[in-house]
């Protein structure tokens, strides 16, 4: 291997910082210089040869790599590393944004319990954003209303958006233009108990509560008997006029348990008093579109709709649709519903008791997300657990959406990812082995953490161009122990190892990995005395150019060892103990 020259240099490149900010293509970036400081933290590299016996499995690097929760070249669920249900989307600009319920990991006595539950497992919303649809940038998440309490040791619940104690479920987020400028709403279940509604001037933050109550209780008229007053679907229409249905809960053709009303101009009152809205069957998930001409009304079925031609042929929790020719038509003037989306239960064999999504559109593509417990499959856990995926959607020329089927492999990369950027370390296509956490000194607020020995992230479709990649620059959080070494592999395009199969089902005894890959470089991260626990930068010159369109992968190295995630261990796999990864950049 040709020796490699590493050296520190002042970089001209900006480092984000805050909470809510994002470079990877963010549409509101905080430039601010990377401090002198942190370039002269980290000893100086060693030999090529030292570097590469940490990465050699005579010195003891495992033999496999870290498993990953999905089969390489899968795109869903969209993360590994969390989970998120009751997923909207939220198109802005040249970024999809998705919000979820964010399910969360609930133990007793330090051992996970295997079912969870939802009333103590969301535990606030969770923020995903992306340009090319399979490459996710971690947001975090949003302490909406203090509700329930945190049990992810890595994320602190901080302050809350609310005054008020709320449960935060089912988002859905929309952008509307007010007084010349874009503002952002996030409509959120308050349980089955109400409606309440956060506010932005961006699609991350920071979030704030203008009604300071929640926007629909049981007080609100014709609310007090709806069986659960959860699941707002706000739309806003072309005129800038807005739109919630809500409501469900309860079996039956005719439950009574839907509603409607038209948004004030402000976003956060009502016009009028919600209507009761009749959907046959309905059981939760009231979303609202408008794709053309026609309005969709889209819900999850009961457990009545049992796909007979007395149900209309609806099944058990099955996505259905209905279209009219004016948001608030009567309901006599809607189509039949018809069912486009079966459950995960009956198209992934998973555990789930029903199903939520959102349809929408991102640049001329029809999509739909919605969420299945793959990855609680994968890990031998719960339905309780569930996880983001989305597909694509065909309409054809009379409106009619086509049945869905719900895939493994998600959808395809729309955009090349761009290494010449400051790209966030928390921007994954898949991963094995980390977590993420929030962290004020990092450039998105989040860092990857967790990082044992083995471990790795990938992003997927990187295009160097035909100049190519000559140097690569990161930024790391070296943790306090002063005897501690990480480091960092470069590879390129590794190929899937154990389960492999478009139609894989990795678990634990049988999971799915990387295995190969080209290596292009390696960055030691060691901190000089009296610098550890601290921020820092390194550029390091690359094994060679890298030109053309790659898969790239992050590998670690933790002097502290590898720590193969198990059922038994997810508590104690969640930990800050090795250093953190912020951000990379490569330069021509």
């Amino acid at each position: 291997m040709v020796k490699k020259v590493f050296f520190l240099s002042i970089i001209a490149a900006v480092f984000a910082l805050g909470m809510n900010a994002c470079s990877d293509g963010d549409p509101n970036p905080k430039p601010n210089p990377t401090p002198d400081e942190e370039l002269s933290r980290l000893e100086d590299q060693p030999s090529s040869e030292t570097l590469s016996a940490l990465f050699n499995t005579a010195s003891g690097f495992p033999a496999n790599l870290s498993d990953c929760w999905k089969v390489w070249g899968h795109h869903n669920a969209l993360i590994t590393q969390g989970f998120g249900a009751d997923p909207t989307a939220l198109p802005y600009k040249d970024r999809l944004y998705i919000f979820s319920s964010n399910d969360t990991l609930l133990y007793t006595n330090g051992v996970v319990d295997q079912a969870g539950t939802y009333g103590g497992g969301i535990q606030g919303l969770r923020v995903l954003s992306s340009a090319d649809m399979v490459n996710w940038t971690d947001h975090g998440l949003i302490n909406v209303g203090d509700e329930p309490q945190w049990t992810n040791p890595l994320y602190p619940m901080g302050t809350p958006v609310t005054p008020f104690k709320t449960r935060s479920w089912a988002p859905s987020a929309v952008m509307k233009r007010i007084d010349g400028k874009d503002k952002f709403f996030v409509y959120f279940a308050n349980s089955g108990n109400g409606i309440g509604v956060i506010s932005a001037d961006g699609p991350t933050g920071p979030w704030t509560s203008p009604l300071n109550k929640l926007l629909i209780d049981r007080d609100t008229p014709n609310c007090a008997s709806v069986n659960s007053l959860f699941d707002p679907g706000v739309f806003v229409d072309r005129d800038n006029k807005a739109y919630m249905y809500f409501g469900g809960g309860d079996n039956g053709a005719d439950t009574g348990n839907g509603r409607r009303v038209r948004l004030g101009d402000d976003m956060t009152s009502l016009i009028g008093d919600p209507e009761i809205w009749t959907a046959p069957y309905l059981f939760e998930d009231n979303e609202f579109t408008r794709i053309g001409d026609l309005y969709y009304y889209s819900y999850v079925t009961n457990g009545a709709a049992n796909g007979s031609t007395a149900t209309m042929g609806l099944q058990t929790y099955q996505i259905a649709y209905m279209t009219s020719e004016a948001p608030m038509a009567p309901m006599n003037e809607f189509s039949k519903p018809k069912g486009i989306m079966r459950s995960p239960q009956a198209q992934f064999n998973t555990p789930d008791e029903n199903n939520h999504h959102c349809i929408f559109q991102f640049k001329d593509q029809y999509y739909i997300t919605y969420h299945a417990s793959r990855v609680a499959q994968t890990l031998g856990l719960g339905l309780k657990y569930r996880s983001t995926m989305i597909d694509k959607i065909t309409v054809n020329g009379i409106g009619e959406i086509s049945t869905i089927t719900m895939t493994r492999k998600g959808v395809d990369q729309i955009a090349k990812f761009d290494p010449y950027l400051q790209n966030e370390a928390e921007t994954i296509g898949i991963q094995g082995g980390c977590f993420t956490r929030p962290e004020s000194g990092a450039g998105n607020g989040m860092l990857v953490t967790s990082i044992d020995t083995g471990d790795w992230i990938a992003v997927y479709g990187v295009d160097f161009g035909s100049e190519g990649a000559k140097k690569i620059t990161v930024r790391v959080r070296t943790p306090d122990n002063a005897d501690y070494t990480g480091a960092i592999e470069i590879r390129l395009d590794p190929t899937g190892d154990g389960v492999v199969a478009d139609n894989g089902n990795p678990n634990m005894n049988n999971p799915a990995r990387i295995k190969g890959g080209e290596v292009v470089g390696r960055i030691q991260i060691k901190a000089k005395a009296g610098e550890a626990g601290k921020y820092a930068t390194v550029t390091a010159d690359l094994d060679k150019t890298v030109t053309g369109e790659h898969d790239l992968v992050f590998v670690f190295y933790s002097s502290l060892g590898a720590k193969p995630i198990t059922k038994a261990n997810l508590l104690e796999s969640h930990h800050k103990n090795g250093f953190e990864f912020d951000r990379w950049k490569f330069e021509k």
